[in-house]
């Protein structure tokens, strides 16, 4: 699984998708009606990743907090859990 949790400045929004091993989409909050676009709260994502059984690690959730409160965007961070 392939988590993607992100800050997009030019929209003012957070987001999160969430990829398969075939590269096939799990979940996105485009897909989501309580999420969208209009979804600012990353906490949002918590419950909708344990339902899906997906553990990331807690600085995701620390750096896109970052990203949004500084405005800022284009940034990428690795979080590799190994099982």
């Amino acid at each position: 699984m392939t988590v993607t949790l992100g800050y997009d400045r030019p929209l003012d929004f957070v987001f999160c998708t969430v990829m398969n091993a075939q590269n096939e989409a799990i979940y996105t909050n485009l897909d989501d009606d309580d999420a969208g676009t209009h979804q600012q709260d990353i906490d949002y994502y918590r419950p909708i990743l344990a339902r899906l059984g997906i553990e990331v690690p807690e600085a995701m959730f620390a750096e896109v907090e970052s990203d949004q409160a500084n405005v800022v965007g284009n940034r990428f961070v690795d979080h590799t859990v190994s099982r």
